[in-house]
């Protein structure tokens, strides 16, 4: 009975480490197709795993760690060898499609998106005795242009080191200092000019690697903490916060025996506030390690077959549902949306013939889209139950809210 009871509370100590996995969590990536063996974009939810979308990529290679998802767009760009060029690809995760862009985006150490414009942020080492320095790219024209010099005393930067604050366009990093110190930069890009704070990082040089993600729902800066242990050949993954005004760095929990870890896969689940890592188990598999911020426990969600890198929480729908209120400012051109409150048809005018049109629910689910196919569009809602809805236009900044009520 001892035995028993000893195997029991044992399981139950396995349980409350790694928990199973049990909701939706939506990734893109690259994956070395196990049956072509050739490298395609793929994209999931965690919950209808083994279903996946693939879409050809007709690339030979890739820059590593070079990926970044443009959450306000819904591109996934991604530096590649094509036909034996050097190129950026842009994969749209909802028409599907890829394109070379015309200007290269130059990603530099680390790229970042403020989801609120769409706008990518790069921090650029020095180069030709030349300081560092932040750059921005225009996500419709791909143009790049010189933000800030960063100052002369940074020796190195930690590539993922980085995170943007939509919230409050902010841009932190960690980095390595000339005097040999970890230090911590809060980055201002809120205002016409640029305004950098430091502070030291409470962790000493040796700490093993850390990997950023910021929390757009609760304004934390969270991170991973990787340490090998060469004895037995297994890693320990911590979980934490940094303090953003002092740099001070709180280890929360931690997680045994990883046996190994994916460099280019840290990403942050906004919808479920899920940071998550690709890992090699204990078992030998491959699988996503996920910390449950609000809950604060760990668990494991399976991927896709094949060798997938370049992993990126698919945080479009998130970010359409935070921010498109914020871009109203910035329309193209007037588009006019009534009546609002609507019951079964709403009529859209100066929206764009030829224009894709998406409608996503309070909670940023897309629940219809289609095209404009006149001027004064009469588009059916008649589907969808009571209350609040973002109309959105792709490939211009025309967003609108409106509200069907069943009732009238």
């Amino acid at each position: 009975m001892r035995n028993l009871k000893s195997l029991f509370l044992l399981a139950l100590v396995c349980f409350v480490q790694v928990s199973l996995f049990s909701q939706s969590m939506k990734f893109v990536g690259i994956r070395n197709n196990p049956t072509t063996n050739k490298q395609e974009f793929i994209q999931w939810d965690t919950l209808v795993l083994p279903i996946v979308s693939t879409d050809s990529a007709s690339i030979t290679g890739l820059v590593s760690g070079s990926s970044t998802f443009n959450s306000n767009t819904g591109n996934y760009c991604v530096s590649a060898l094509r036909n034996n060029q050097s190129v950026t690809l842009s994969y749209d995760v909802n028409t599907r499609t890829n394109t070379v862009l015309a200007n290269q985006i130059d990603f530099g150490i680390s790229t970042k998106v403020d989801l609120s414009n769409g706008k990518l942020y790069t921090i650029q080492g020095k180069k030709n005795g030349k300081r560092s320095y932040i750059a921005v790219t225009d996500p419709i024209t791909n143009a790049t242009t010189l933000v800030d010099s960063l100052p002369g005393n940074i020796f190195a930067f930690v590539g993922e080191g980085m995170v943007f604050n939509s919230n409050n366009h902010h841009f932190y990093f960690q980095y390595i200092d000339t005097a040999n110190q970890m230090k911590f930069m809060d980055v201002d890009l809120s205002g016409t000019t640029t305004t950098m704070t430091s502070s030291s990082l409470g962790i000493p040089n040796n700490s093993g690697s850390y990997f950023l993600e910021f929390d757009l729902n609760s304004n934390i800066l969270y991170f991973f903490n990787l340490k090998y242990n060469s004895q037995t050949r297994r890693s320990k993954i911590f979980f934490g916060n940094i303090n953003l005004s002092n740099g001070a760095v709180n280890f929360e929990d931690s997680v045994s025996n990883i046996r190994g870890l994916i460099y280019s896969s840290v990403t942050f689940d906004q919808t479920g506030q899920n940071m998550c890592v690709s890992v090699i188990d204990s078992n030998n598999q491959n699988v996503m390690l996920c910390y449950q911020v609000l809950n604060s426990y760990w668990f494991t969600a399976p991927l896709p077959a094949g060798s997938v890198y370049e992993i990126e929480a698919n945080n479009y729908a998130y970010a359409q549902a935070k921010y498109a209120s914020t871009s109203v400012k910035e329309l193209n051109a007037p588009m006019l949306v009534y009546p609002n409150p609507a019951q079964d048809f709403l009529q859209v005018s100066g929206a764009g013939l030829g224009n894709r049109y998406r409608i996503f629910n309070q909670n940023g689910q897309l629940v219809l889209s289609g095209r404009i196919s006149q001027n004064e569009e009469k588009i059916d809602v008649s589907k969808l139950n009571s209350g609040l809805f973002l109309l959105m236009m792709e490939g211009t900044k025309n967003v609108s809210k409106f509200i069907i009520n069943k009732g009238l």
